[in-house]
């Protein structure tokens, strides 16, 4: 039978419109899309990143909080403050730390001598105090234990811990939370100036923006993240 050729190219072309309509997108289309989608993400990566900054300071906060009533049910406890690294419980340090990497340097607009924070006098690692019973001079677990120079386990004054987790541990940027434990009562310092005694945080910088200065009366300053264990 005889079909006009008309026809032939009639329903040729209808079947290739159908076969394109089923073959998918196309490459403009897909390029439309795709600039759509990074659109969106450009304008929530700020908003995206805020909320973990936020949930960071926030963990921040709360960890300074968590050190701060360990230390003060340490005091209730042994009836002193994480204050010696000599034999027994005399004053000899200036700085407990929770970790070993301490956040260096002043950040903007900082309190005086704030940069002390991070290098300043003689230290201690917190965990000898609230994790492990060892407040003497050596550092480490409770096997290197010295009768007479920790405090005791048992009786009125007893050490009762762990008071903390684990042993260390940083802020949730990297760095070492820092307890200014020269101005505890029967620390280091010896001046008339009263000062506040803190758990601190560096913040998102790593720098310290608190003052660390025996003529000046402690208030946190700057993205510094602190919470207050005693007044003295």
């Amino acid at each position: 039978m005889y079909v006009p050729c008309t026809e032939v190219t009639s329903m040729h072309s209808a079947n290739k419109h159908s076969v394109r309509t089923r073959g998918g997108f196309t490459l403009i289309e897909i390029v439309i899309a795709v600039a759509i989608v990074a659109i969106f993400a450009a304008a929530l990566s700020p908003m995206v990143f805020k909320h973990l900054e936020d949930a960071k300071r926030t963990k921040a906060q709360k960890e300074t909080q968590i050190i701060a009533m360990a230390i003060l049910s340490l005091y209730k406890d042994t009836n002193h403050w994480p204050v010696t690294n000599g034999n027994g419980p005399t004053g000899a340090v200036d700085r407990v730390l929770t970790s070993g990497n301490v956040a260096m340097g002043e950040g903007v607009e900082a309190s005086a001598d704030a940069d002390n924070w991070g290098s300043f006098g003689s230290i201690k690692q917190l965990g000898d105090y609230l994790y492990y019973n060892n407040p003497d001079d050596n550092m480490g677990d409770v096997a290197e234990h010295q009768i007479g120079q920790d405090y005791p386990t048992n009786g009125h004054n007893a050490w009762r811990g762990p008071y903390i987790e684990r042993y260390s541990g940083d802020d949730p940027w990297g760095h070492a939370y820092v307890v200014n434990a020269r101005y505890f009562s029967s620390g280091k310092y010896v001046g008339k100036v009263r000062h506040k005694v803190f758990v601190l945080s560096a913040g998102p910088d790593g720098r310290w923006q608190t003052a660390f200065n025996d003529n000046v009366m402690e208030e946190i300053r700057g993205d510094d993240i602190g919470a207050l264990v005693a007044l003295h």
